[in-house]
């Protein structure tokens, strides 16, 4: 028989740990006598290198023991149901029996759990429709513009359902960092900036809705930057060209002759006097696009408490003679009068001879998308002047009971609760004026962009007015609310050779000036 080393008892086994002398030297075991036999059971205890390592392995150990034994019967006590249920253990129960407890436990609430996460997967359609209805909620709080919203809408209904359809994918418990490796193979039709804007919308979706609410399994991929990277070239931000003075000279002439005219026609229906109130301010609104660089919502939800127009004066040539003709007449004398003017200088004295009106609007204004505030000096106090003059005569000609205030917007619609006119409608008729001067050959387009005109063509044209003005760019970007970088990437596009005098000219009537070159090591020598 083996000799033994080494023995020890654990409580609540009924087996005991050994180690022999001369048998499996340094191994621990864990052993039982079999019942109505001279002879032990034993199982080794995997990882043992001392007693306290073999004590603690010793329940493993016994539990597979009693496991390899088909014939091995445990004598286990039977305790009530609702014993069990509330965790109690008696005494009785050995420390074996205890675990194997624990582990059906455990066993059962890790099932539950799975079966819970999987209860949180949801369809992807209706992933798409919550979300959507969380960013209407945004709309009603005033913490995302309706703009935005629908921007967002048409990307999740169109061109993310459309992509899901494609893959097959229906549930959210589908979507991995593999999901969209195909998205920019898919929507290769459209252009880059468009498919950098979808990415960045589905991954809002991804990260604000699916993550937050756990719908889908991975809860960390998206921040690794496993999502699509679009490179957005030069050539691709020629999506709004500026439009050229030509083409500008015939959309303002189409807009405030045959359009409007058209508008006042009597074979048009009862709508016609919402349609004439319409081109009117339609022809006043993209005269304060391209002269203020506004973008789009900024103009529709201006306010007339937001416009301040001053009459800063100008000198006509032509009345100043006017009026000294008729002081000399009367025999006044008028040396010292300087006969030559300046046209683009301001004549703040109301009294100046040859002072004519001349109106500046400073607009105040905050971009949603930058939440910046800024004011804008234009030349459009004749332009919002006219136009209020028109909506004062048409509400008091049909009939409206509706007094302008300095709350009010300064394009409102009379037949929508005076509220701003829509963007979209803006949108839609400027798209019908640009394919009709189109088709009738009458407009250029822009020199290096094959892309047509758009409402933002209107602030791409402000921003190149005035670098072609030679405007200063640091209060260029103050007035269009973009730091420089964005302001050169974005809308710079400009014609060079609208400044090509100004690089080509050689002035002869001057000799090249140097100035001297001091040595000083020289001149200290000289002394």
């Amino acid at each position: 028989m083996a000799k033994l080393l080494e023995k020890a008892k654990i409580e609540g086994l009924k087996g005991d740990i050994v180690t022999f002398i001369d048998r499996a030297v340094g191994q621990y075991f864990y052993r039982e006598k079999v019942e109505g036999a001279k002879r032990y059971r034993s199982k080794l205890i995997a990882g043992a290198n001392n007693m306290e390592q073999a004590k603690a392995g010793a329940i493993e150990a016994a539990l597979h023991l009693r496991t390899e034994d088909p014939h091995h019967h445990s004598t286990l006590i039977k305790v009530p149901t609702a014993i069990i249920q509330r965790g109690e253990t008696p005494d009785e129960l050995t420390v074996l029996e205890r675990e194997e407890k624990l582990q059906k436990r455990k066993e059962k609430f890790e099932k539950i759990k799975q079966k819970k996460a999987q209860s949180k997967f949801i369809n992807a359609s209706d992933a798409v429709d919550g979300w959507i209805k969380v960013q209407r909620k945004r709309v009603r709080a005033g913490s995302l513009e309706e703009n935005s919203y629908s921007h967002k809408e048409i990307i999740l209904r169109v061109h993310l359902k459309g992509y899901l359809d494609h893959k097959k994918i229906t549930r959210t418990s589908q979507i991995n960092k593999q999901t969209f490796d195909d998205y920019l193979l898919f929507r290769s039709n459209t252009t880059r900036i468009n498919q950098a804007r979808e990415i960045s919308v589905i991954s809002e979706w991804i990260r604000d809705y699916l993550m937050d609410n756990e719908y889908i399994s991975d809860t960390n991929w998206i921040k690794k930057g496993w999502m699509p990277r679009v490179i957005v070239r030069q050539i691709d931000r020629m999506a709004n060209p500026a439009i050229n003075p030509i083409d500008w000279q015939e959309i303002l002439k189409y807009v405030r002759g045959p359009w409007l005219k058209e508008a006042n026609a009597k074979s048009l229906p009862y709508h016609s006097e919402q349609r004439r109130y319409f081109r009117y301010l339609f022809w006043h609104w993209i005269l304060v696009a391209k002269l203020s660089g506004m973008s789009p919502e900024e103009i529709c939800k201006l306010k007339i408490k937001n416009v301040e127009i001053r009459d800063v004066g100008r000198i006509s040539q032509s009345k100043a003679q006017e009026e000294i003709e008729e002081i000399q007449a009367a025999g006044i004398d008028i040396e010292g009068l300087d006969d030559e003017f300046d046209p683009s200088a301001w004549a703040t004295n109301q009294n100046e001879i040859g002072r004519e009106e001349r109106l500046i609007a400073y607009i105040n204004t905050i971009r949603n998308k930058t939440c910046e505030a800024r004011e804008i000096p234009t030349n459009l106090g004749k332009v919002f002047k006219r136009l209020m003059k028109f909506q004062v005569e048409f509400l008091k000609e049909k009939g409206f009971n509706y007094t302008i205030k300095p709350d009010s917007y300064v394009f409102f619609n009379p037949y929508n609760g005076y509220k701003p006119i829509n963007q979209a409608r803006i949108g839609q008729n400027w798209r019908a004026i640009r394919e009709h001067l189109t088709k009738e050959g009458l407009l250029k387009g822009h020199k290096f962009s094959e892309k047509p005109y758009t409402l933002y063509s209107c602030r791409s044209s402000f921003v190149e007015d005035h670098l072609l003005r030679g405007t200063d760019i640091f209060l260029l970007a103050r007035m269009t609310g973009h730091d420089v970088k964005t302001l050169q990437q974005s809308y710079e596009r400009m014609d060079i050779r609208e400044r090509s005098k100004e690089i080509t000219d050689i002035r002869y009537d001057k000799k090249k000036e140097e100035a001297k070159v001091i040595n000083l090591v020289a001149d200290l020598q000289d002394n």
